[in-house]
């Protein structure tokens, strides 16, 4: 759930009003692991969870966050924040997006204040 202002759940009312018209998406969230004692130097053998979420591609748009045009090859999606995981999960640059049957890795993002959406800049992996 995100956060209350003035006492409203902007977030909530994003999920319940925009969530349905949008698209499905994922967020694969990357965690990383533990070093096998068996083998030290095989890595930290990350995880993955995927949540199902809805959000879009913002085509319209070839800025990145800080409103200067976006470098080649880049996108902005969009997550409705309340529908990835009930609202307890954020992304963040370590994860990854996929959407329209594309997966993309997260380069910046950027939250409104009752996080209701997540802003991403993002490049097809």
């Amino acid at each position: 759930m995100g956060n209350k202002l003035f006492g409203v759940d902007i977030s909530g009312l994003i999920k319940e009003n925009i969530g349905p018209g949008v698209l499905d998406a994922t967020l694969i969230v990357y965690t990383t692991g533990t070093r096998s004692p068996t083998q030290p130097t095989g890595g930290t053998n990350p995880t993955t969870v995927s949540h199902a979420c809805k959000g879009f591609i913002d085509s319209q748009n070839k800025k990145d966050l800080s409103g200067t045009l976006a470098a080649d090859g880049s996108k902005i999606v969009v997550l409705i924040g309340d529908t990835i995981n009930g609202g307890n999960t954020a992304p963040t640059t370590a994860d990854r997006v996929t959407i329209e049957g594309t997966t993309y890795t997260i380069e910046k993002i950027d939250r409104d204040p009752a996080a209701a959406t997540y802003t991403m800049q993002v490049r097809e992996v």
